[in-house]
């Protein structure tokens, strides 16, 4: 089956951009800059999936409404530092944090070919959760700002995906019916269900082969190039 639609909407962290490969150099970066690695005892390689199981669980209840973004931003570094054991600043932490990582340049695999070359063809939409300052920085520091019609974060839509009213804010951005356009993401919930809820096509970016129940995957994003007119 080929697509050939009016518009493709994209999700960014996690399909396009590789969050966790920039976000785990800039946590090794500023633990080592502040001398903060030699005053744990966890092993360096554990370092990141502590940090990770706080940051999603954290996502998690920003995503469905139970924490805001202010709690989200000083409460990780403060649990992260917890359970290390560190005492420092962990709020000049997540500043630094928050200062450096959208500034890293590390993309999913075929991400910058497949974006330019559906770019050529189709009108592109980032649609994302993530903070509307930070997005902004992450799409220009990897060049790409150029490619995408309009960057629609949950704060300019006033909600969050997997809202159904999210989807209608990008669909009268795009001026676009749910069966003319086509959304790309690599949550199977979030992005994917909540999108097929609304009659929109969705395609799951599958990379780590989990077990989810989509109807239209892939497992590398250069596979999309076969999947569009």
């Amino acid at each position: 089956m080929k697509f050939s639609p009016k518009a493709i909407f994209f999700d960014w962290d996690h399909t396009l951009w590789d969050h966790d490969r920039n976000a785990s150099e800039v946590l090794q970066e500023l633990l080592g800059e502040l001398a903060l690695l030699q005053t744990i005892s966890h092993h360096p390689d554990e370092v990141w999936p502590i940090f990770q199981k706080i940051n999603d669980a954290l996502w998690e209840d920003y995503q469905h409404g139970r924490i805001d973004q202010s709690t989200l931003r000083n409460t990780r570094f403060e649990l992260f530092f917890d359970a290390l054991g560190i005492q420092s600043d962990a709020q000049l932490f997540s500043d630094l944090y928050l200062e450096r990582t959208p500034r890293k340049t590390h993309l999913i695999p075929h991400a910058y070919q497949v974006i330019e070359t559906l770019a050529a063809k189709y009108p592109l939409y980032v649609l994302t959760n993530g903070f509307d300052d930070i997005q902004h920085i992450k799409i220009s520091s990897v060049g790409m700002s150029h490619f995408f019609e309009h960057i629609i974060t949950s704060e300019l839509a006033g909600c969050k995906k997997p809202a159904a009213a999210f989807f209608e804010f990008a669909l009268q951005e795009a001026n676009c019916l749910p069966s003319e356009v086509v959304m790309v993401g690599d949550h199977p919930i979030v992005d994917i269900q909540a999108a097929s809820m609304l009659g929109i096509p969705a395609i799951h970016l599958n990379l780590r082969a989990e077990d989810a129940n989509t109807k239209f995957q892939i497992s590398q994003l250069n596979e999309l190039l076969d999947l569009f007119e």
